[in-house]
C-alpha cells in the first residue's frame, strides 16, 4: 500500500511539475515501446508537449524522435524521484532521426519536454514528430 501510494505521488507531482514548466505543455502518459504522433505550430498554444513515463528503467531510457526537418525541435528531460525533481538539461534533435536518452540511479519518473527550437517558427510553421521510449 505504501508503494502505491508513493507511486501515485510521483505520478501527480510529474504532472504537476509539467503543468508548471511551460504554461503551454500538454501533457501526455506514455509507456515504453509506444509512439507517439504530434506536430508544433508556430502559436504560443503549440509551443512544446509534455510526456510522462512513469516507473522509468534506471538501466536507462531510449527516447528516438522522428521529425521532416533537423535542428528545429529540442528534448527538456526531468528526473523525478523521492519528492525530488532534476532538471537533466535540453538536447538538440539534430537529425531526423534522433535517439537519445539515459539511465538513472534511482527509479522514478522521465519528464520529456519537446519544444520548438526559438526562431525555427518563420522558415518551418508547424513540424510534425514521433516520439517512442524503449
Amino acid at each position: 500500500m505504501k508503494r502505491m501510494t508513493t507511486v501515485f505521488l510521483v505520478f501527480i507531482m510529474g504532472l504537476s511539475l509539467t503543468f508548471g514548466l511551460t504554461a503551454s505543455a500538454n501533457p501526455a502518459i506514455v509507456s515504453y515501446g509506444g509512439s507517439y504522433t504530434n506536430s508544433l505550430g508556430p502559436g504560443q498554444a503549440y509551443s512544446s508537449y509534455s510526456y510522462i513515463l512513469p516507473n522509468a528503467k534506471t538501466s536507462g531510457t531510449s527516447v528516438k524522435i522522428t521529425t521532416t526537418v533537423a535542428n528545429t525541435l529540442r528534448l527538456h528531460y526531468y528526473w523525478s524521484y523521492n519528492n525530488t525533481t532534476i532538471d537533466l538539461g535540453t538536447a538538440l534533435v539534430n537529425s531526423t532521426d534522433y535517439t537519445g536518452g539515459s539511465g538513472y540511479y534511482e527509479p522514478g519518473t522521465l519528464v520529456t519536454v519537446v519544444e520548438r527550437v526559438p526562431g525555427s517558427t518563420t522558415p518551418h510553421p508547424s513540424i510534425p514528430y514521433t516520439i517512442t521510449f524503449n
